[in-house]
């Protein structure tokens, strides 16, 4: 009788936990690390309350993977189930892998965590951009747990990473090592960014730089929104929404950016029209991002994924190009960008769950590596520009030298000839003056003093070249030796004639104003003793304020009537000079000239500066 009440009791225990032995089972009491909850787990396509559902025996389906095409309604929330042996009160921590989906995990009955809100008669369950590692204490040796995904906003369900298990503390320290590699890699790549941008600021001739910058910082905003998810710690509150836009408008704008990058980098074997196409794919690509819903823009990505994989050989055929005509840097760019290619192939197959051999984006890794060897690039890539500007600067600097060689010798050639030519110019004026003196001689008085004024007309010019004989320059005339000389010939002429000349500084004035000034002093001089009853002594001064100068002249006598008589008058011509002709030569001198009733002033720029 004992024996029939024990078998009766062994049989209903066998029977009531049937279903729970039916469920996929894994051994978790063996954690030395954690351990991944992948390959098959108990499945339903609908929601189930219960562990010991029988309907859970059913069916079962391997993690992780897309189960989309495996549901009637897209929109219906799944079960999946798992038996885990534990060991009773060991604190354990699981992390999901955050599904795309809302989901909801009970652990013995209770549920733990969520991601979302179910809404089961509409189906348009809404997610949160959550990434929790729930922790739970089993208290006994199998622990229950059933996990419900439900799906609307995004293009793939289920499960797309691993779910892991660990004893706790475990998987919050690879939490917090990941999110701590993950913000190095955002820093190294934003301050990437804003360095290849400043070096495109100091130097806009090449795009290169800036296009790279572009990429750098497209990547860098990415990382934060894949992995750990690190822009979750700054911006608590960010919707699940805007949390895929930025992942997914992140990643499909490095591409445009990558294209500007190598179309100016490797511009001698890029087609322009494969540039634009790609381009404008991208735009469309983006644009579908930010306008479209997430169910939308997130069934874009296969076909994306396609574009970079024709952009990826697009890409090769460049760098095999610049191999083939051997470019600096170029096979360091061909080796870094077949590791970087690599990481971006990884993760398109790993969001696909073709493979699993990582389950981490490897992307940001691989441009990691390409950063530095297209850095190493451009660096190559200035340095030869700078030192072929170090060579040009070189040969420009021998050719300059050489010319200003052969300049100074034409100029001093050209000294030569205009000191021979000065000096041939005052013998013949002096030969004039010559001839004109024995003409004097044997004039009438009349005639004498005709001959006079222009014997002195003439020797004021030779005075000039007199003056240029005794000087290094002969752009300028010192003037203050000039007036000098010009008084010396005026009193041989006129030996009763008394001048003083007064400066108190050298004044240096280019040749041409030196002739009008000494014809215009010449005329002064000769009009005072044509005309004047009582010959005074005349009395000159000459000063000089900036680069202005001051000639002075003083007969003693008031010339205001005189010249208020020239000065709304043009004429101008040789029977007739005086102070018509003292007017002219003050307008070729683009002077001033001022009458007061004691004096004369004349003002003009100095050292030729009009």
């Amino acid at each position: 009788m004992r024996l029939q009440k024990y078998l009766l009791s062994l049989l209903l225990t066998i029977i009531y936990t049937l279903p729970l032995y039916a469920v996929v089972q894994v051994d978790a009491t063996r954690l030395d690390k954690p351990l991944m909850l992948k390959g098959e787990w108990s499945f339903a396509p609908y929601f189930i309350e219960r562990f010991d559902d029988p309907n859970l025996s059913k069916a079962t389906i391997n993690v992780p993977q897309y189960i989309e095409d495996r549901l009637e309604d897209p929109h219906t929330i799944v079960t999946y189930a798992l038996l885990l042996k534990t060991i009773p009160n060991k604190p354990l921590s699981i992390s999901l892998k955050q599904p795309y989906s809302v989901w909801e995990l009970y652990i013995d009955g209770k549920r733990i965590g969520s991601s979302g809100t179910f809404y089961p008669q509409s189906g348009m369950h809404k997610a949160q951009a959550s990434y929790p590692i729930l922790q739970f204490t089993p208290t006994s040796e199998h622990t229950q747990l059933l996990l419900h995904l439900g799906n609307s906003e995004h293009r793939h369900m289920g499960l797309y990473g691993t779910p892991r298990i660990a004893s706790v503390g475990v998987l919050e320290q690879i939490h917090t090592d990941g999110k701590v590699i993950e913000k190095i890699v955002f820093v190294m790549l934003t301050l990437f960014g804003i360095y290849h941008i400043g070096i495109f600021l100091a130097w806009r001739k090449d795009q290169a730089p800036l296009w790279f910058g572009a990429v750098c910082l497209s990547l860098a905003i990415r990382t934060t929104t894949t992995g750990e998810k690190i822009i979750l710690e700054f911006f608590p509150d960010l919707s699940w929404e805007m949390l895929t836009r930025l992942e997914y408008a992140s990643g499909y704008l490095a591409l445009p950016f990558f294209i500007k990058y190598f179309g100016t980098l490797y511009n001698k074997h890029a087609y322009l029209n494969a540039e634009r196409f790609y381009f404008v794919v991208s735009i469309i690509f983006v644009t579908l991002v930010l306008f479209a819903s997430t169910l939308v823009f997130t069934t874009s990505l296969m076909y994306y994924n396609l574009v970079v994989v024709t952009f990826i050989l697009y890409i090769f055929w460049l760098l095999f190009q610049s191999l083939r005509t051997h470019e600096a840097g170029s096979i360091l760019a061909f080796s870094a960008f077949i590791l970087f290619s690599l990481s971006i192939i990884h993760d398109l197959l790993f969001f696909e769950n073709i493979i699993l051999f990582l389950a981490m984006d490897l992307m940001p890794y691989g441009f990691i590596i390409y950063l530095l060897a297209q850095a190493t690039i451009l660096l190559i890539r200035y340095a030869n520009a700078f030192r072929l500007i170090e060579n040009h600067t070189n040969e420009l600097e021998t050719i300059v030298e050489k010319r200003t060689h052969d300049l100074s010798d034409l100029l001093k050639q050209r000294e030569l000839l205009l000191r021979e030519l000065t000096h041939r110019v005052k013998n013949n004026l002096q030969f004039i003056i010559g001839l004109l003196w024995i003409q004097r001689k044997e004039a009438d008085e009349k005639m004498k003093s005709a001959l006079k004024t222009l014997e002195s007309q003439i020797q004021s010019i030779a005075a000039v070249h007199e003056t240029l004989c005794a000087q290094n320059n002969v752009s300028t005339v010192q003037m203050n030796d000039y007036i000098e000389r010009l008084i010396f010939s005026l009193q041989r002429l006129y030996p009763h004639l008394e001048i003083s000349f007064d400066s108190d500084e050298i004044v240096f004035v280019s040749t041409d104003h030196t002739i009008s000034i000494g014809l215009i002093l010449n005329e002064l001089i000769t009009n005072h003793i044509k005309y004047s009853k009582e010959l005074h002594p005349i009395h000159l001064k000459l000063t000089q304020n900036n680069k202005k100068s001051i000639f002075y002249y003083n007969d003693g006598y008031d010339h205001q009537e005189a010249f208020q008589k020239v000065q709304n008058s043009i004429s101008f011509g040789l029977p007739k000079l005086g102070w018509a002709m003292i007017k002219e030569f003050v307008k070729r001198m683009d002077g001033e000239m001022m009458v007061y009733p004691n004096h004369i002033e004349l003002e003009f720029l100095s050292d030729g500066n009009l």
